[in-house]
């Protein structure tokens, strides 16, 4: 009874993994690209890529631009087609489109044509944006010039003013000390003597000069404070 249950299990556990080993080795073609939203200047370049996965079957078909229609892209001056073999299953198709124009804007996309399908790339759209004039270029730097050199005076007048308004109080003098009204206060009088010696001329004779005597003459003066 324990040989049909194992025998069941057993037969379940083969039949999945030949079909996960099936699943994982076939090779399904189809076309791998990045779904993006481009803003192109005029005058610019644009480069796209993507990837045929073709499992090495025939298959025929490339990049195109949908607009109304879609429409395959034929290589030009402008418009640069390559591609290259990634793998033995894979190969990439590059799309170069120089000096973009206005009629350049629209949704680009792979198509590709296997024996009984078609598959298709995301798609990627491209803005073509009007080019900026060279004129306004240079205005705007004249005028960011213009404002740069106003600026520059206004900032040195305004660290001036800062500058005298916080200047440095004047020094407050020291306070006067009372010791020096009572020094004032206690000065008293005081006597000065002078000594005057009168002399005469040499031409008197030496008699009179015996005779002469010395005056000694006190002064007083006396100093008082208000």
């Amino acid at each position: 009874m324990l040989k049909i249950p194992l025998s069941g299990c057993f037969f379940t556990v083969l039949v999945f993994s030949s079909f996960l080993q099936v699943c994982v080795s076939e090779c399904v073609p189809t076309v791998f690209a990045k779904r993006r939203i481009l803003y192109e200047p005029e005058g610019g370049s644009v480069s796209l890529w993507c990837d045929v996965w073709h499992c090495k079957q025939n298959w025929t078909g490339g990049w195109g631009i949908r607009q109304e229609l879609f429409t395959f892209l034929t290589p030009s001056q402008r418009v640069q087609l390559s591609s290259d073999a990634i793998t033995d299953s894979t190969t990439r198709l590059f799309l170069t489109i120089h000096n973009l124009n206005q009629s350049d804007s629209g949704a680009y996309q792979c198509n590709i044509k296997w024996e009984e399908i078609n598959s298709q790339g995301h798609v990627i759209r491209v803005n073509v944006t009007a080019a900026e004039p060279t004129g306004r270029k240079l205005s705007y730097r004249l005028l960011v010039c213009a404002a740069a050199s106003l600026c520059f005076p206004l900032v040195l007048v305004l660290v001036c003013c800062v500058s005298l308004d916080h200047q440095p109080p004047p020094p407050v003098p020291p306070p006067r000390s009372r010791n020096s009204r009572k020094i004032s206060h206690s000065i008293l009088h005081y006597v000065v003597y002078a000594a005057l010696t009168i002399s005469r001329p040499r031409q008197q004779s030496s008699a009179e000069e015996t005779k002469a005597t010395t005056a000694v003459v006190y002064s007083t003066m006396t100093f008082s404070t208000a």
